[in-house]
C-alpha cells in the first residue's frame, strides 16, 4: 500500500472514531448515565462491552469530553459518566450544526 493509501486509511479510522465520540456525547447530553444506559442509548448490544469501551468511551475520555463520576474507583458497580465542560461545549456545537 502506498503512503497516500495509508494516510487515507488513517483518516477514515479517525473519522469513524470521531463520529462514535460525537454519538456518545449526544447520548450522554446533560445527564449522568451508567454504562448500560449509554450502551442502550447508542443502540449497541450489552455483550459488546469491550467494543463500547475501546471505540466509544476511551476515545471520548482521552479527548476530555467525558469523565467518570467515581474516578477513584473505576470498577465501581454503579459507575456513571457525565460530560466535562469541554464535552458540553462540543455538545452545543453538535446541536448548533444540526439546527442549520
Amino acid at each position: 500500500m502506498t503512503i497516500d493509501g495509508e494516510n487515507i486509511k488513517k483518516d477514515q479510522v479517525k473519522n469513524k472514531s470521531s463520529e462514535r465520540v460525537r454519538k456518545l456525547v449526544k447520548a450522554v447530553g446533560h445527564e449522568v448515565m451508567n454504562r448500560r444506559g449509554l450502551i442502550a442509548a447508542l443502540g449497541l448490544r450489552q455483550q459488546g462491552i469491550r467494543n463500547f469501551r475501546m471505540n466509544y468511551m476511551i476515545p471520548a475520555r482521552e479527548a476530555g469530553y467525558v469523565v467518570m463520576l467515581y474516578a477513584r474507583t473505576p470498577h465501581y458497580h454503579e459507575q456513571a459518566y457525565m460530560l466535562t465542560q469541554k464535552g458540553l461545549d462540543f455538545l452545543a456545537e453538535i446541536e448548533a450544526q444540526e439546527k442549520e
